[in-house]
């Protein structure tokens, strides 16, 4: 039983981020840019401004230097986001921008 769940994470959650992940970085992020960090992408072009909404344009970009730590097997391991980005996070993340521009023009 235990080396099947161990298989179904391989398979699938060890792949892409969980929510939860998704929800964590952009927090995260968010908190940096509203102390102060400087963006790594151009906000100029942007239509918001506003800290959460440029902390997921630049998860989207995986071009920020975070890693998320899993633990498996007992041990650490860090794995860059950029490299957990599927297509369904990626998507389900450019929904909430869409959305952010539409309820913004109401």
């Amino acid at each position: 039983m235990a080396s099947e769940i161990t298989r179904i994470y391989e398979e699938v959650f060890s792949k892409r981020m969980t929510r939860f992940e998704v929800a964590r970085v952009v927090g995260a992020r968010a908190l940096q840019l509203s102390m102060g960090a400087p963006p790594v992408i151009d906000v100029s072009s942007l239509p918001v401004k506003d800290p959460v909404y440029i902390a997921i344009k630049e998860v989207l970009t995986g071009l920020l230097p975070m890693s998320i730590r899993r633990v498996r097997d007992g041990r650490g391991e860090l794995v860059p986001i950029g490299r957990l980005l599927t297509p369904s996070v990626r998507r389900s993340l450019e929904v909430v921008l869409e959305s952010w521009d539409i309820s913004r023009r109401v």
